[in-house]
């Protein structure tokens, strides 16, 4: 059966893997600069700095709803959608996730799968946000990576325990906005990690991509 091993939210961050010994998600208090849409807006600054900028206030916003003890079930999948939507390219994500086998596969089974995709992470990790217990995200430098990417650089301070390294790629796409498009846990990248998953779970079927469309309709 498919190991849903997949996103942990680092200040409602999303990791695309595991993270086998980060289960919480992180408190700050920051200036936000969000449109009554979720979409994160960020001041003229270098690259660099709009990437830090967007990796705070990213953890920001999602503090907002993971602290609301009244709120439902049902609004905490609402809101984490609208987060993932807004500050994830999820697309590219999936697509470098199935490999190989994205080129393989029908349109209708790249869409069928896109969906399933992104159902699968709200559905994991929207019931984990009971873990958060007020631990800290510390967002420390970012650097060019590549021609398009910026590797920002932060840490979860934990209240027992030692930090633990989370680095985000973060890309600028042509309308100019930020997009999460891997996150690095203790220095492995979590699509990685996702993709070699996939990879095991269709080659056990044979290379059908229909045989990973049906572990995650489970």
């Amino acid at each position: 059966m498919l190991n849903k091993k997949l996103i942990l939210l680092a200040g409602t961050v999303t990791l695309i893997g595991t993270a086998t010994n980060v289960s919480a998600f992180p408190t700050i208090t920051l200036t936000k600069n969000i449109t009554q849409s979720g979409h994160i807006i960020l001041a003229s600054a270098s690259i660099e700095e709009e990437a830090k900028t967007f990796i705070t206030n990213l953890a920001d916003t999602g503090i907002g709803f993971l602290e609301k003890e009244d709120i439902s079930q049902e609004e905490r999948e609402k809101e984490f959608r609208k987060l993932l939507q807004n500050n994830f390219d999820m697309k590219t994500i999936g697509r470098f996730a199935l490999g190989r086998y994205w080129k393989t596969s029908s349109k209708e089974q790249q869409e069928e799968y896109l969906n399933l995709f992104e159902e699968m992470i709200i559905d994991v990790y929207s019931r984990r946000f009971s873990e958060y217990n007020g631990q800290e995200l510390k967002v420390n430098s970012a650097r060019p990576e590549g021609k398009k990417d910026v590797l920002v650089r932060s840490s979860i301070i934990q209240k027992s325990g030692p930090e633990i390294s989370i680095d985000w790629r973060v890309r600028k796409k042509k309308n100019g906005s930020l997009k999460v498009i891997d996150i690095m846990v203790e220095g492995v990248s979590m699509s990685m990690t996702q993709r070699s998953d996939f990879a095991s779970v269709i080659q056990r079927g044979g290379g059908d991509v229909e045989i990973l469309l049906s572990h995650l309709k489970k």
